[in-house]
């Protein structure tokens, strides 16, 4: 039987509760067989990181360091260059043609699918997962897939929206935890906490290694 694998993309500048609990919660709905974070080396549609790709790969790891659920993915800070989503889950599917993948996405960020580099090739590859995220906005799933990616999307099992070739998209409910990066980075830079928004681990790398401060590593 094909393991289902899902992915959770992204900066993690730093990695952050809210990310973990929403990958927990995709996976149990959904029935899959574990979920690997993969941090990017460049990212092209967000502004420039913080810290470097490889403290931001150390704090994934260490974040899901003893959940045999989560695993981590070095594959586009390796890769160098701008992050395309269309080279990592071609070289996922390169490893194993046999796996179903599922790509995880903010709804705040899979309403631009449409301009992504080759979206219908992104499709053919995964089933895409999109989470709601606080103030992100709240427009009809099934609406923006019809009017902005394929007319043909319509209802299908389980909460899915399908194409007729069988490429899927769906919307899972997760509980919406305030938490950004970018506050995190505003509260270190400030002296202030940050317990309680990133796993401990990560907490105690911030702090040894100086990140986000004016006077730390980059």
């Amino acid at each position: 039987m094909a393991s289902l694998l899902g992915i959770c993309g992204g900066t993690f500048d730093p990695i952050h509760l809210a990310h973990l609990r929403a990958a927990e919660e995709v996976a149990e709905e959904l029935g899959l067989d574990k979920v690997v974070f993969i941090p990017c080396a460049t990212p092209p549609h967000k502004k420039k990181v913080q810290a470097s790709a490889e403290h931001r790969l150390e704090m994934v790891r260490l974040a899901v360091a003893g959940h045999p659920e989560f695993a981590v993915s070095d594959l586009e800070i390796v890769r160098g260059g701008a992050s395309r989503t269309v080279d990592t889950l071609s070289h996922l599917l390169k490893q194993d043609p046999d796996r179903k993948l599922f790509f995880f996405l903010g709804n705040d960020q899979f309403f631009y699918l449409h301009t992504w580099y080759q979206p219908m090739r992104l499709l053919e590859m995964a089933d895409f997962v999109v989470m709601d995220r606080p103030s992100s906005p709240r427009w009809d799933l099934l609406d923006y897939l019809q009017t902005e990616v394929d007319q043909a999307f319509a209802p299908a099992e389980d909460g899915w929206f399908r194409l007729p070739g069988g490429q899927g998209v769906r919307h899972v409910a997760t509980t919406l935890l305030d938490i950004s990066s970018t506050d995190i980075k505003r509260r270190v830079a400030a002296g202030r906490s940050i317990s309680f928004l990133v796993p401990q681990a990560v907490e105690d790398y911030i702090k040894t290694m100086k990140l986000y401060t004016n006077a730390g590593q980059k």
